[in-house]
């Protein structure tokens, strides 16, 4: 099996089996385990679909199989989000005016085209993951691709697995909406995305942070003009999760500092030898 399957089929199912443990509604823990069966059972055929497909067709289809299966640890976790957990929600809150103080008293603001801007970036990191597989694919480095999702998984999924821990609402739940960022559209949009789409709570920390910040990572060291591309725009997705009261600035820093970490780990710390033996049966087998 990949590295991807291993991954997003055992976090799935490692937190079916919490949910079972921690005896949660059986509402809650059918959810989990609904999620867990549907992405095992994905894997499973997507893997028997070299019968059908062959070879190389049924090798792009595991390629990009990950990015339709990614969220699905994330609405696991939202099942365990019973509600802010207060003293933490006041801890976060504490954090971002320790952190953001310089800036508020220096009475700093963005004009509304750089917010403009921000909501688009945030809207990107939805499809960032996609993205950078497509960039490996026209760079002739789909080989590469199995890596690729072990780096940007990995980190991801640290934060969904922490984020029950520190159950606590996004600061925009918190804080009263202007109304400038209201009307605008792309802020509209994202709200709707949030609503219907997101558990209701911040992940901790940020996946978004940890999963682009890692996207950037393995473009900068494979394609350095698409990485640089791609950090800017992980960047600007950070500033807009903290500016748009997605997430507190503390989630994003360490959803970055998470994915930094972990790219040095997996390519300074580990052996080469433990590495390679999957990427070329990526190659060479179904």
């Amino acid at each position: 099996m990949r590295y991807s399957e291993w991954i997003q089929g055992g976090f799935a199912a490692i937190l079916a089996l919490v949910a079972w443990i921690r005896r949660l509604e059986a509402p809650r823990r059918n959810a989990i385990t609904i999620f867990a069966v549907a992405a095992i059972a994905a894997i499973a055929l997507a893997r028997m679909s070299v019968y059908v497909l062959g070879p190389d067709a049924s090798s792009i289809l595991r390629d990009w199989l990950p990015v339709p299966l990614t969220l699905i640890p994330y609405w696991q976790t939202g099942q365990f989000f019973k509600g802010p957990d207060e003293k933490i929600q006041a801890w976060l809150v504490e954090s971002d005016r320790v952190i953001l103080g310089f800036f508020v008293r220096s009475g700093f603001q963005f004009g509304p085209i750089a917010r403009l801007t921000m909501e688009w970036a945030y809207s990107l990191c939805y499809g960032l993951a996609f993205f950078g597989l497509i960039v490996l694919y026209f760079a002739g480095l789909r080989r590469e691709a199995d890596t690729y999702w072990a780096l940007v998984l990995i980190p991801t999924y640290l934060c969904y697995a922490v984020t029950p821990l520190f159950p606590a609402l996004p600061p925009r739940s918190l804080r009263a909406e202007p109304v400038r960022t209201q009307t605008t559209k792309s802020r509209v949009f994202n709200l709707w995305l949030l609503k219907y789409g997101s558990i209701q709570a911040i992940s901790f920390p940020s996946a978004h942070a940890a999963c682009a910040m890692a996207i950037s990572l393995v473009l900068l060291h494979d394609l350095p003009i698409a990485g640089y591309i791609c950090l800017a725009i992980s960047f600007w997705i950070s500033v807009a999760a903290v500016v748009g009261g997605y997430h507190y600035a503390i989630d994003v820093i360490l959803g970055a500092a998470l994915a930094l970490v972990f790219y040095f780990v997996w390519t300074h710390l580990i052996p080469s030898t433990l590495l390679t033996a999957p990427a070329m049966a990526l190659v060479t087998a179904p």
